[in-house]
């Protein structure tokens, strides 16, 4: 019997567009491995649309548009009516039949934060991916730094505010970060990803816009020493049982600062993937050491993108961020990393699975001894 595979894409989240394009590449290589698939959309509004279109219709702006006019055409209920439990609610999705196993495809604030996973803990269907204490603590770059400060894991100099603190006392925490941390400095969101939101500033000027800047994106500031340094990223796949890929490095172009939204999605030269990358063995093989201890110590599952800095000047490593649902889409560095030790894209959804089975029995197991 084929196994349904509920596919979760877009959300409430300014990584949306991001999130359709992984969720291109994931349907169609969970098709090839043999699954059935069941796409659902969330849209920038929150409304969770099933969709009945050419996956191609994933890459274009007006997926939203196409996807109900779809619907209308069939006479299919846009949202379901009436609903007891989580799992009716899913199931409404795909023609009233639970889904064997969930696939998140998405990325960013009300989806890899906990909030979604959350929901699908509920339904007691598998899913890929972390449960939901280890992705809210990995979307948190503040508690993440904390918790791997504890790991023995090595961080960027950092400071954390408030946006109302900010807002009262902006002139103590230029201070601080002046005096604590000083210039060039790195500011970007406590929660997020793909590089939204962030900044540098050089002086006190930019100091300032970059703050009231940042602010908007999240309620917690995090301000780091600017490093410059190579970018570094591991791609870690597993639950007790981790595989680690070659380390790669993104290679940014020579006028680029820093590797931020636009580079990563919307310039054509912004910045490459070398994989694996010219390092040293030995740092090679730190670098997977520090990923796996992180992974660890957040509690995290099935997959993960442990990034990190090489500092140019003193040869230091320092830990920057942990993904806990990375993009897959051809730019993106974990698919390409695992290709490197054999795995095809369709392989490597299927082991997600896989794992996501693996850790739901584990889940239940445990709760059945409570």
């Amino acid at each position: 019997m084929t196994e349904r595979v509920m596919v979760i894409f877009g959300g409430v989240s300014t990584e949306h567009e991001i999130s359709c394009r992984s969720a291109y590449y994931i349907i169609g290589a969970l098709r090839e491995a043999g699954y059935e698939v069941c796409p659902v959309g969330i849209t920038l509004q929150g409304e969770w649309i099933s969709f009945h279109c050419k996956d191609e219709v994933l890459l274009s702006e007006d997926w939203v548009i196409q996807a109900k006019a779809a619907l209308v055409e069939s006479g299919s209920e846009r949202i379901p009516r009436s609903v007891s439990s989580v799992r009716h609610f899913l199931a409404s999705f795909c023609d009233n039949q639970l889904p064997d196993l969930i696939f998140p495809a998405v990325h960013g604030i009300n989806c890899e934060d906990g909030a979604l996973q959350g929901l699908l803990q509920l339904s007691d269907i598998p899913y890929v991916g972390s449960p939901v204490r280890a992705s809210a603590v990995a979307m948190d770059k503040v508690s993440c730094k904390v918790i791997a400060v504890a790991a023995g894991v090595p961080q960027v100099p950092f400071l954390a505010f408030d946006r109302q603190d900010i807002a009262v006392r902006l002139e103590d925490i230029i201070a601080e970060i002046e005096t604590q941390l000083g210039y060039p400095c790195f500011l970007k969101p406590s929660n997020g990803g793909s590089s939204v939101g962030t900044c540098s500033a050089r002086q006190r000027e930019e100091l300032i816009s970059a703050l009231n800047e940042v602010a908007q994106y999240d309620e917690v500031v995090l301000v780091e020493t600017f490093i410059d340094g190579r970018e570094l990223e591991v791609a870690v796949l597993g639950n007790r049982e981790l595989e680690v890929a070659p380390v790669g490095e993104i290679i940014k172009a020579e006028d680029v600062e820093y590797y931020d939204y636009e580079t990563k999605y919307l310039s054509d030269s912004g910045a490459s993937v070398r994989i694996p990358a010219d390092i040293p063995e030995n740092l090679q093989a730190e670098l997977q050491s520090y990923a796996m201890r992180i992974y660890r110590a957040c509690g995290c599952a099935g997959l993960s993108r442990v990034d990190f800095f090489w500092d140019r000047r003193d040869g230091k490593v320092y830990f920057n961020e942990i993904n806990t649902l990375p993009g897959f889409t051809p730019i993106s560095l974990y698919p390409q990393a695992f290709a490197k030790v054999g795995y095809t894209l369709p392989g490597l959804v299927k082991r997600l699975c896989d794992l996501a089975v693996e850790k739901h029995f584990e889940q239940r197991r445990r709760t059945s001894r409570s």
